[in-house]
C-alpha cells in the first residue's frame, strides 16, 4: 500500500517481506491514525510490524506506537557509507563465488536460505515479482557448491539499499556477509550511486564497520501483537 501518509508491503500467507515502512502524520492526527491503521492490522488488512526511523513523522511517533498497545519488539542500527570511501580490505573471502539471482530456481534457493537462519515464512511469490523489477537484485553466495550465503539489493535515486544479508549457521565466521556485501556496493558503485545504507543488529554492525560504514540512527520495529 501507497499512500501520502503510510506505506507497507503486505504478505498475506507470509513473515516477509512484510512492513509497514514510512509514516507521514500530523502531531494533531497522530492518535486518529494510529487507531486507524490499528483496526486495519486487526481485520488482517495492514501488516502487524512497523518501523519507525529517521524518515517518520512525527518523530516521535514510537512513544505514541506504544501508548496505543504497541510494543517494541525488534532494535537495529541505521548504517551508511559513502560509496567512494568503501574500504578495501584483506578480509574478503574469495572462496564464496557471489552470484545475481537469474531465475525461479535459484530465487527459490534464496528463500529457503532467508527462511531457514530468521525462521520465517518468505512469500516467494512476492519476491518473483521483485525479481524482474530494475530497481532490485537478488545475489546468492556459493560455497564448495552449496548455497550458503543471500543479499537483496534495492536502489533509489543515489542510494542503494542492503537488506537480506544472511549466511547459513554451518558456513559462518568466514567473512561471508561481508563479502557479500562488498560485492554488492561495488556493483551499485559501478552503476553511479552514491551511498549504501543498512538496517544492522548489533551482531552485524562490526562488520559492516568494516566496509566503512557508520552508525547514523536507530531503528525499531513495532507489533500490535509483540511478537
Amino acid at each position: 500500500m501507497d499512500t501520502d501518509k503510510r506505506k507497507w508491503v503486505f504478505a498475506k500467507n507470509a513473515d516477509w517481506p512484510s512492513c509497514i515502512f514510512q509514516a507521514n502524520f500530523n502531531d494533531s492526527d497522530i492518535d486518529f491514525e494510529i487507531e486507524n491503521v490499528k483496526k486495519l492490522i486487526q481485520s488482517d488488512k495492514a501488516p502487524d510490524g512497523w518501523t519507525v526511523g529517521p524518515l517518520t513523522k512525527p518523530n516521535n511517533l514510537g512513544k505514541s506506537l506504544l501508548k496505543h498497545n504497541f510494543s517494541d519488539v525488534f532494535h537495529q542500527a541505521g548504517m551508511a557509507l559513502g560509496l567512494s570511501k568503501l574500504n578495501k580490505i584483506a578480509s574478503i573471502n574469495s572462496t564464496l563465488v557471489v552470484k545475481k539471482v537469474e531465475n525461479d530456481e535459484e530465487l527459490s534457493n534464496w528463500s529457503k536460505i532467508v527462511s531457514m537462519v530468521f525462521h520465517i515464512k518468505v512469500d516467494h511469490e512476492l519476491l518473483k515479482d521483485l525479481r524482474v523489477e530494475s530497481d532490485v537484485t537478488f545475489y546468492l553466495g556459493i560455497y564448495n557448491e552449496k548455497y550458503v550465503s543471500t543479499l537483496l539489493l534495492y536502489l533509489i535515486p543515489g542510494v542503494a539499499g542492503l537488506h537480506a544479508v544472511t549466511t547459513l549457521p554451518d558456513y559462518r565466521n568466514k567473512n561471508f556477509a561481508l563479502t557479500m556485501s562488498n560485492r554488492a556496493l561495488l556493483d551499485a558503485h559501478d552503476l553511479g550511486y552514491k551511498y549504501g545504507v543498512l538496517k544492522a543488529s548489533t551482531m552485524g554492525q562490526p562488520v559492516y564497520k568494516k566496509l566503512g560504514f557508520k552508525k547514523y540512527c536507530d531503528i525499531i520495529t513495532y507489533s500490535l501483537s509483540g511478537e
